[in-house]
């Protein structure tokens, strides 16, 4: 039996790499296509239903106990919650979250319309409202940074 050279090892190494291998990618037929669509609009129904679920029940707590916490707050806090605990897997709502995610500056549009039709409500209260600004960042900087030194204490 005859030993290949070392040329030919060469060659058959600089064939297989993977940068002179290329990948065709085929084009999806309609169907795949169709497939895929439903897909995606699955997961978005399905997320959008357990977001809104849990927004449906912080609204009833926040009714019930007739409280005036912002009842999104609480349905998020119930979502973080049942996302660590695995109630919830996060691939039910990934697809969701990152659609909204992605378009999120849009949300953003109302509430600068709400901001120029209290104009002279912001100009009459500036000073308390940068200070509260300033202030509340300060507060949730120092809370941040205060879990995350007990945290990793924790764990060391």
């Amino acid at each position: 039996m005859k030993e290949p050279s070392k040329t030919q090892d060469q060659q058959t190494n600089s064939l297989n790499s993977p940068k002179t291998q290329q990948t065709v990618e085929t084009p999806l037929t309609d169907l795949q296509k169709v497939a895929i669509m439903v897909k995606n609009s699955l997961q978005l129904c399905a997320g959008l239903s357990i977001i809104f679920l849990f927004l449906a029940i912080a609204k009833l707590i926040i009714h019930y106990f007739n409280s005036t916490f912002p009842a999104s707050i609480l349905g998020m806090l119930m979502l973080f919650l049942a996302l660590s605990l695995g109630v919830i897997k996060l691939t039910w709502i990934e697809f969701t979250g990152n659609l909204v995610l992605k378009y999120l500056a849009l949300l953003f549009i109302p509430v600068g319309v709400g901001l120029i039709n209290y104009f002279e409500l912001i100009t009459a209260h500036w000073l308390v409202i940068i200070f509260s600004l300033f202030f509340t960042t300060l507060v949730t900087l120092f809370m941040v940074g205060h879990c995350y030194q007990w945290l990793t204490k924790e764990k060391s």
